[in-house]
């Protein structure tokens, strides 16, 4: 069971990370002949027959206008030993 002595303090500016919904997904685009891929962690089933899966992309994202364009994509759920790799995607873009 857990206690009060237990709980560890957390900064308020960082307690988000311990209840963002779903796992991180890495969200495979194409934009003029150009593969992109991007981390996501706001993400969520919506329906699971058919399934039906939401993140939040939005135009501050280099991959939204790929998904304007073209309507597609590929969600994938990276496995634990990918951490690292997933961080690396998530800390640089494909605008750069």
């Amino acid at each position: 069971m857990i206690t009060v002595k237990d709980l560890q303090p957390h900064p308020l500016d960082q307690v988000h990370r311990l209840i963002e919904p779903g796992p991180v997904i890495l969200v495979t685009t194409r934009h003029r002949g150009i593969p992109n891929v991007m981390t996501n962690g706001f993400n969520m089933m919506v329906r699971h027959a058919p399934p039906l899966i939401a993140c939040t992309i939005g135009p501050w994202d280099h991959s939204y206008q790929a998904l304007v364009e073209t309507g597609e994509c590929v969600i994938s759920v990276p496995t634990a030993d990918m951490a690292a790799t997933v961080v690396d995607i998530g800390n640089c873009s494909g605008a750069d």
